[in-house]
């Protein structure tokens, strides 16, 4: 409240010197060349595109689980989607699917990795395809994997950081160069842009103090995901499942189950007993390319079988307690 309160007392509350400190702040912590603060989500997607030099024609491949403003991103510069399927067990794109998909289409040009609702996808075997990586953390902010932060050795980085966000400006996304051929690319790519499509200084400051803080957040998150999983391992139902490794950790963006029994019916009994739940993947880009189902069957059923419960830190010892109880009584 201070840092905000402190930015509106300026009167410079347009894009301005607090959006560049955020974007270096977090460049700094990625070993990345630098970046850019962005209004849009999908305009932040689509400026990753103008760092790769992306244009007509050429081929991305990307989960069915990312979010949908990839449908917008991809139609807007006339990019052809390939999709790779899922691990059932955590909803990461499968490595195996992506070398398969990209030993089988042309023009493949960049690989997409979002990381679904905290977890961390196999980086080192992606990597190994040979493809540039976009890496998207907006709902994994705070993972690990073996290399240090989730995303660190990307060729782009994507932070959205919206309402939901483990780390929020209330709105808009930071864009990142990991060399500096892309940092020079994404630079006279915003020059092209009006001031309205950066984020305003007043949105950084609430995301600047939020990015020094998330750590102490993500304690918060870790016992309340401690008492949920245990809550949930009396009954038939699973959650998404972790890294193996221990120089890997996973991020409780939300506490994801998957259902062993109809979403309707378990939606219907936790709303009786006070818990609001949401399908874990609404909104994605699945929903634009209906087709991909057919070919990334785990996608497909991990979309129609996995709520989320609320999980954040502010929740309170006795709405924690009662979303555990929930959860341990599911049907």
């Amino acid at each position: 409240m201070h840092s905000v309160l402190s930015c509106l007392i300026t009167d410079v509350i347009g894009p301005a010197l607090i959006a560049e400190d955020l974007a270096a702040s977090v460049s700094g912590e990625y070993g990345f060349e630098g970046g850019i603060a962005l209004r849009e989500y999908v305009r932040a997607v689509g400026m990753t595109f103008e760092a790769l030099a992306l244009g007509e024609g050429d081929a991305v491949i990307l989960s069915p689980l990312s979010p949908a403003v990839y449908s917008k991103a991809i139609r807007a510069r006339n990019l052809v989607p390939v999709f790779a399927d899922v691990n059932s067990r955590d909803a990461c794109i499968d490595p195996e699917s992506a070398a398969a998909a990209a030993a089988a289409h042309g023009r493949i040009r960049a690989l997409i990795v979002h990381a679904p609702l905290g977890r961390v996808p196999d980086m080192n075997s992606l990597a190994q395809i040979g493809l540039p990586i976009i890496t998207d953390i907006g709902e994994a902010l705070g993972a690990r994997e073996n290399r240090g932060c989730l995303g660190s050795g990307s060729r782009c980085l994507l932070v959205p950081m919206e309402p939901d966000g483990v780390a929020t400006a209330g709105g808009g996304t930071l864009v990142l160069a990991g060399e500096k051929a892309e940092l020079q690319a994404l630079r006279r790519a915003a020059e092209t842009l009006t001031p309205d499509a950066f984020l305003p200084d007043l949105n950084a400051s609430l995301g600047l103090v939020q990015w020094r803080e998330y750590p102490e957040a993500l304690e918060a998150r870790d016992i309340i995901h401690e008492a949920y999983h245990k809550a949930l391992m009396s009954g038939r139902h699973r959650t998404l499942g972790s890294p193996e490794s221990e120089e890997s950790r996973a991020v409780p963006y939300s506490f994801p189950v998957v259902l062993a029994s109809g979403m309707s019916e378990v939606r219907r009994y936790a709303r009786k007993k006070g818990v609001e739940t949401l399908p874990a993947f609404a909104d994605r880009i699945l929903d634009d390319y209906p087709e991909a189902a057919e070919h990334c069957p785990n996608a497909k059923s991990l979309m129609m079988s996995t709520l989320l419960f609320p999980l954040y830190p502010t929740l309170g010892k006795k709405n924690v307690q009662l979303v555990a109880k929930v959860l341990s009584t599911l049907p």
